[in-house]
C-alpha cells in the first residue's frame, strides 16, 4: 500500500479493511506466524531484560499471546494483563499467575477473575506488549478506537517501560492517520 493512499484513507476505513484481513486469515497460517512473532518476543532483549511484563490477552483473529503468557509465567517473571475499566474507560494492569484465572470481561476480552483487586504497580512494569489493527514504519498504532490503550500508555509512570507491538505482516502500513492522543510502540514485531 503506498503511503499517500494510507495517509488518504481514514483510521475507520483502514481498520474496517485490517479486521476484514484478520477475520479471513487462514487459521493455520495464523498460528504458525503467532508462533514466530511470539518466539521473537521471548528471544528479545526487552524481554530478557524485563523483570515484570504486561501482555495482552489475545482475541481469536490478533497475535496469538497464549504461549507467550505461559512462557512468561515459567520463567517466573511477574505478568499483569489488562483488565477493562468500562466506567472510567481505562485499563488496570492487574496480575496473571495462572492462565486458568481468565474469564470473559465485559468486551468479550478475557481477563483476570476479579481483576481490579489484582492491580500491579505499573512502576513494576519494564515491558508492555500492545496488540493493534495496523502499525506504520514509524512504530504508531492504530487499535480498536475506543483509545484504551493510548490511555494507558501515556501514563508518566510508564515512561520508561519498553513497548513492543505484535502483528502479521499485512497489518503493517507506510503511514497511519495520527492524532495527539496516538501513542507509538518502541518497536513491532511480525511474521
Amino acid at each position: 500500500m503506498s503511503l499517500k493512499l494510507n495517509i488518504m484513507r481514514s483510521k475507520g476505513e483502514i481498520r474496517k479493511d485490517l479486521i476484514r484481513q484478520l477475520r479471513e486469515q487462514d487459521p493455520f497460517l495464523r498460528k504458525d506466524r503467532s508462533r514466530k512473532v511470539q518466539d521473537e518476543l521471548l528471544s528479545s532483549l526487552e524481554f530478557k531484560e524485563s523483570r515484570g511484563v504486561m501482555a495482552y490477552v489475545s482475541l481469536p483473529t490478533e497475535v496469538d499471546t497464549h504461549y507467550f503468557i505461559r512462557k512468561t509465567l515459567e520463567r517466573g517473571k511477574k505478568l499483569a494483563v489488562p483488565c477493562i475499566d468500562t466506567v472510567s474507560q481505562s485499563i488496570i494492569a492487574s496480575e496473571l499467575t495462572s492462565i486458568d484465572e481468565l474469564v470473559e470481561g465485559p468486551l468479550g476480552i478475557h481477563e483476570p477473575e476479579n481483576g481490579p483487586s489484582k492491580a500491579v504497580s505499573l512502576k513494576e512494569i519494564d515491558l508492555i506488549v500492545v496488540p493493534g489493527i495496523a502499525f506504520d514504519r514509524q512504530n504508531m498504532r492504530l487499535g480498536r478506537g475506543k483509545g484504551y490503550f493510548d490511555r494507558f500508555l501515556a501514563n508518566k509512570e510508564l515512561s520508561s517501560s519498553k513497548t513492543i507491538g505484535l502483528a502479521f505482516s499485512f497489518q503493517i502500513v507506510d503511514a497511519l492517520p495520527v492524532d495527539a492522543h496516538d501513542r507509538p510502540v518502541h518497536r513491532v514485531i511480525s511474521a
